[in-house]
C-alpha cells in the first residue's frame, strides 16, 4: 500500500465544511521597482487563453470501415481486429463496438495511421497493445478521429488483467500527427502506456473519468494543443519511480512545447519523481484542479471518505460502497481507497477516499475479502441502508460486530489552517522529488497547492525525494486555495516572473533562496514561509525584484523559523498591521541581516536588521496612506519607489544606499512624508521589537499540513 502520511485533523470529529474559492484579482501585489536596481515592476500574469474544444461531431466518420497495410500482418475476427506484425496500419471509418489490438513482436515498430476513424468499444480497450516494442498512433493531416471507451462499471474491482485505459498500451507509446484526435473514456483512463508516453503535434483531447495521460514510466509533450479533462482523477499521472536497466530514472513528466490545457478533479500534474517544464518550443501550460476546473469535473460527484479507526482496519479486505436509489435499479459499486491518514488527538484512522457517482440517495458500505469484487452476497461484513448525507463528507466505521457495520456521518476538513482547499490532494503540480521550470508560461488556478514537492518518500531507486522546486525562468500566474509553491525542501527561484495571485501562503519551504527574477506573492496568513525541515529554516534574498503582501491582522509577510539573510535585490513588504511583535511585515525566529539591496518593510514591526547590517531607518507612528512612493537621497535620486495600496503606521527601510551623514526624504505623490540624516546605524524609533517567529509545521500556525 502506498501511504503519504500526510495528516488531517478530527476536532472532536466536528468540521468546517470546505468552500470553493474564487480568484481575487484586487488582493494582486503592487508595484515595487527600486530605480538603483532596475529592477522591473512585478505584474500580474494574464493567463493565457484556453484551447478551443476541438470537438466537431460534424466531422465523425460515418464511413465504412477499413484497416489496409503494405507491409504487415493483420486478421479480422468479427469486429476484432488484430496486428501480429511490424508495419504502418491505415485506420479509416467507423468501427462500432469494435476493437483493434496490436499483439506483435517483442521488438517490433507498430504505427496506427488514423484516417478519419473511429472506435468504440463497451467491452474493452477500443485500441489495445498488448505487445510490441512501441507503437505509435498517428492522427494524420487535417484528419478528424474519435477513440471512445464506453464500458461502465468499476475498473478497481476487476478480477484479471484489466487494460483500464481507452488507448492502452504494455510498450513504448507515441502520440503524433498534425490532425485532431478525441479520446474519451466513461471507464478509467483516457490513454496509458505501461512504459513511456510521448505527446508530439497532435490536437488531442482527451476526457476521462481517470487519468487524462498516464505513462507509467515517464510522460513526455513536446508540441501540440492539448485539452486533457479527468472527471474523478490526475490530468496527468507517472508511477514507477526506479531506474531502467539503460539506466534512466522513471516517473518524470516533461513538457517543453505546445499548449496545454488541463482540467482535473485531483491533481492536475501528479509525478511520481520530477516534473520538468522548459521552453524549447513555445510553451504554454494552463491548470485548473476541482472547482476551478470545468463543469464536468463537477459532474462526477464530490470526493467522500471512510473513515475507518487503525483497530478495525486491514490489508486482508476491501471496503467498498454501494450507491443506490429507492427503486434499486442502477446502484453502482465504488471501492474505497486509502487515501491519508487522519488524526482526532493522538488517535489514528484511515481515510479511505471514494467519489460518488450520479445523484444517488442511499448508500451501504461492503467489506470484503481483498481482491474479491462485491456482488451483495459476498461480504464479511455490511451495514444497513441509509440516505446520503448531502451536508457531511465522510462517514465514520465506530464498530464491526457480528458482520455489523456500524457508524455515524462526520465532517473532515484539512488541518492546514486555510479553510477554502480541498480535504484532497488538488494541486495544480506535484512531485515526489523535484519541480524544475526553465521556461513557459504557466497558469494555475488549484483549489489547494499550486505547485507541491514532497520530501522525505522512499523512492523505488532507493533515495527519498528531496522535496525540492526550483525556478530558472518563464512566466509563472498562481492562484490557490493553500500554498501557492510549497517545498518540502529547498524552494529556489534564478530567475523568471512569479506571480501568487492569491494563496493561503504564498512561498512556502525549508529553505527558501531568491536570486533573481520578479516575484509578486499574496498570502492570506504568511506571504513567505521558511519553516521547519531537514535544516534550519533560511531564507536568502541575493536579488530581483520582490513584493509580499499580506491582509491586516494575525499575517507575516515575511515568517522565518530561522533566520532572513539580503544580500542583494529589491524587496517590498507590506504584512500584518494589527498585532505587532505577534504579526507584521517581517517575522523571524533567529536574525535578520541585510547586506545589500533595498527593503522596505511595512505593517507590524517584529524585528529589524541586526547590527552589522546596511543602515536602517525605522518609523513607528506615521502614517503612511495608500498612494504611489519614492525614496530620494539629498540630490532628488530616486533610491527606491512602490506603491501602498492600504494604510500603514509603522515600518522600516535598509538600503546599501543609506550613508552615514547623508540625507534622505520619503516622498507620497510628491509630498514629504518623511525626512532624516543618517547618523548612525539605525536611526528613528529604534526601541526593542523582540518578536515571535512562525510556528508549527507546514500549514501554518501550529497544525500539520493537510493531505500531500
Amino acid at each position: 500500500m502506498k501511504r503519504f502520511f500526510a495528516f488531517l485533523l478530527i476536532g472532536a470529529l466536528l468540521f468546517t465544511a470546505c468552500a470553493a474559492q474564487t480568484a481575487n484579482a484586487e488582493k494582486q501585489p503592487a508595484t515595487a521597482a527600486p530605480a538603483s536596481t532596475q529592477a522591473a515592476a512585478s505584474q500580474e500574469s494574464t493567463p493565457t487563453a484556453a484551447l478551443t474544444d476541438p470537438t466537431d461531431a460534424a466531422r465523425e466518420t460515418t464511413d465504412a470501415f477499413s484497416i489496409t497495410t503494405d507491409n504487415g500482418a493483420v486478421s479480422a475476427s468479427g469486429s476484432v481486429y488484430t496486428i501480429t506484425a511490424a508495419g504502418e496500419y491505415t485506420i479509416g471509418g467507423a468501427l462500432s463496438d469494435g476493437q483493434i489490438v496490436v499483439d506483435a513482436g517483442e521488438e517490433d515498430e507498430v504505427k496506427l495511421l488514423l484516417n478519419n476513424a473511429s472506435v468504440t468499444c463497451t467491452t474493452d480497450a477500443p485500441i489495445l497493445v498488448k505487445n510490441a516494442g512501441e507503437v505509435t498512433v498517428k492522427a494524420e493531416k487535417n484528419t478528424y478521429n474519435t477513440v471512445s471507451d464506453l464500458r461502465t462499471g468499476d475498473a478497481s474491482a476487476a478480477s484479471e488483467e484489466n487494460y483500464d485505459a481507452a488507448i492502452y498500451a504494455a510498450c513504448d507509446l507515441k502520440l503524433t500527427g498534425s490532425g485532431t484526435l478525441i479520446v474519451t473514456s466513461t471507464y478509467d483512463n483516457g490513454v496509458k502506456s505501461k512504459d513511456d508516453l510521448s505527446v508530439k503535434n497532435m490536437t488531442l483531447k482527451v476526457t476521462a473519468v481517470g487519468n487524462a495521460l498516464k505513462g507509467n514510466d515517464s510522460v513526455e509533450i513536446k508540441s501540440g494543443a492539448l485539452m486533457l479533462t479527468s472527471t474523478a482523477s490526475d490530468g496527468i499521472k507517472t508511477e514507477n519511480t526506479d531506474v531502467s536497466s539503460k539506466g534512466n530514472q522513471r516517473g518524470t513528466v516533461t513538457i517543453s512545447g505546445g499548449q496545454v490545457d488541463i482540467y482535473a478533479a485531483c491533481d492536475a500534474i501528479h509525478a511520481a519523481y520530477n516534473v520538468e517544464i522548459s521552453d524549447e518550443e513555445s510553451c504554454i501550460v494552463n491548470l485548473y484542479t476541482a472547482s476551478y476546473a470545468s463543469e464536468s469535473t463537477a459532474a462526477a460527484g464530490a470526493e467522500q471518505y471512510l473513515i475507518v479507526p487503525s483497530s478495525l482496519y486491514s490489508e486482508d479486505y476491501e471496503y467498498y460502497v454501494y450507491l443506490y436509489n429507492e427503486d434499486d435499479a442502477a446502484g453502482a459499486w465504488v471501492k474505497c481507497t486509502y487515501d491519508t491518514m487522519v488524526y482526532s488527538g493522538r488517535t489514528a484512522y484511515y481515510g479511505l477516499a471514494y467519489r460518488t457517482t450520479g445523484s444517488y440517495q442511499n448508500l451501504l458500505w461492503n467489506l470484503v475479502p481483498a481482491g474479491t469484487a462485491p456482488d451483495g452476497t459476498n461480504y464479511v461484513a455490511a451495514s444497513t441502508g441509509e440516505t446520503v448525507n448531502g451536508s457531511m463528507n465522510a462517514y465514520l466505521i465506530t464498530s464491526i460486530s457480528s458482520g455489523v457495520i456500524a457508524g455515524d456521518w462526520v465532517q473532515l476538513s484539512s488541518g492546514s489552517g486555510s479553510s477554502n482547499k480541498t480535504t484532497y490532494s488538488a494541486k495544480g503540480i506535484k512531485a515526489a522529488n523535484e519541480i524544475l521550470i526553465t521556461g513557459g508560461t504557466i497558469s494555475v488556478y488549484a483549489m489547494d497547492d499550486g505547485l507541491h514537492a514532497n520530501g522525505g518518500d522512499a523512492l523505488e531507486n532507493g533515495a527519498a525525494g528531496l522535496g525540492n522546486v526550483t525556478i530558472s525562468g518563464g512566466t509563472l500566474s498562481i492562484t490557490s486555495a493553500d500554498d501557492g509553491i510549497h517545498a518540502d525542501g529547498a524552494l529556489t527561484i534564478d530567475d523568471g516572473t512569479v506571480a501568487v495571485v492569491d494563496s493561503h501562503e504564498g512561498l512556502e519551504g525549508n529553505v527558501i533562496t531568491i536570486n533573481g527574477g520578479t516575484i509578486s506573492v499574496y498570502g492570506d496568513d504568511d506571504g513567505i514561509n521558511a519553516c521547519s525541515g531537514s535544516a534550519t529554516p533560511l531564507l536568502t534574498i541575493n536579488g530581483g525584484s520582490l513584493t509580499v503582501t499580506t491582509p491586516s491582522g494575525d499575517t507575516d509577510a515575511i515568517d522565518s523559523n530561522g533566520n532572513l539573510s539580503m544580500t542583494g535585490g529589491a524587496v517590498l513588504v507590506r504584512g500584518g498591521t494589527q498585532m505587532g511583535n505577534m504579526a507584521g511585515s517581517v517575522d523571524v525566529d533567529g536574525s535578520i541581516t541585510v547586506s545589500g539591496g533595498t527593503i522596505a518593510a511595512f505593517g507590524g514591526i517584529c524585528q529589524i536588521p541586526s547590527n552589522g547590517s546596511v543602515n536602517t531607518y525605522v518609523s513607528n507612528g506615521t502614517s503612511f496612506a495608500a498612494g504611489d512612493y519614492q525614496l530620494k537621497d539629498a540630490s532628488g535620486n530616486v533610491l527606491f519607489s512602490f506603491t501602498l495600496d492600504t494604510g500603514y503606521s509603522s515600518c522600516w527601510i535598509a538600503s546599501e544606499a543609506f550613508a552615514l551623514g547623508s540625507s534622505y526624504t520619503l516622498e507620497k505623490d510628491g509630498t514629504i512624508v518623511l525626512n532624516w540624516t543618517q547618523s548612525s546605524n539605525t536611526e528613528g524609533a529604534t526601541g526593542n521589537y523582540g518578536g515571535f517567529g512562525g510556528t508549527g509545521g507546514f500549514g501554518g500556525h501550529g497544525g500539520w499540513g493537510g493531505r500531500r
